[in-house]
């Protein structure tokens, strides 16, 4: 009888182990979908994971708690947003490159505003998640900063231009506008919002606006 049981339980198929990579996008949807309908002063682990099909431990795989777990979220958003600005942080056709890149970084606020709204009024009280959305921030202006160089060493963009101040007003301008208009139903139409900021950029950088 025993050696019948024990030719049983070894013939049971084992559990399928969830993919290491699959369980964490499945924790990160999780918690952008959270912070698309909730304050982040409210996510914890207990209401990511009622959001998945996992159990609580495996959060702990993945992230060390729930700063851990919104670092991961910005980081994952941002590099969407910096693989689209560098249509135009690389490119030599400005008007060009930097429609395409601004309707492409609208189309990432369109899905993910809600979630950058929730991480930018978090950071307002908490430390914490103002050095994780700041660093965003920040490596953006970097990047503006860098391609402004590049632009006044070509003729381009004139040399009396400050280039760091200008960067920083640039950026925060967009982010706060993005922010507010995709960060809240009714979204702003997105046409007008990508020739409003290309309007913005242009005649910021190179003192004159868009052909009509």
């Amino acid at each position: 009888m025993l050696k019948k049981i024990k030719i049983f339980m070894t013939a049971q198929p084992r559990r399928p182990k969830h993919d290491p990579k699959e369980s964490e996008r499945e924790i990160l949807n999780a918690a952008e979908k959270f912070l698309s309908e909730r304050p982040f002063r409210e996510l914890n682990v207990d209401e990511v994971m009622k959001l998945t099909g996992l159990k609580r431990p495996a959060f702990y795989v993945h992230f060390s708690d729930k700063y851990d777990l919104a670092l991961c979220v910005v980081q994952d958003i941002g590099q969407e947003l910096f693989r689209l600005a560098n249509r135009w942080l690389k490119g030599n056709n400005f008007p060009e490159d930097s429609l395409q890149a601004l309707e492409g970084i609208v189309n990432v606020y369109q899905k993910h505003g809600a979630v950058l709204r929730a991480i930018a009024e978090a950071s307002v009280a908490d430390a914490r998640v103002e050095q994780i959305y700041r660093t965003l921030i920040q490596d953006f202006i970097d990047a503006t900063i860098k391609h402004i160089h590049e632009e006044q060493a070509s003729g381009r963009i004139q040399k009396k231009l400050n280039v760091e101040e200008t960067a920083r007003a640039l950026i925060w301008l967009e982010e706060r506008y993005l922010v507010e208009a995709f960060g809240r139903l009714p979204h702003t139409d997105p046409k007008i919002v990508v020739n409003v900021l290309q309007n913005i950029w242009i005649s910021t950088l190179y003192g004159e606006g868009l052909p009509e």
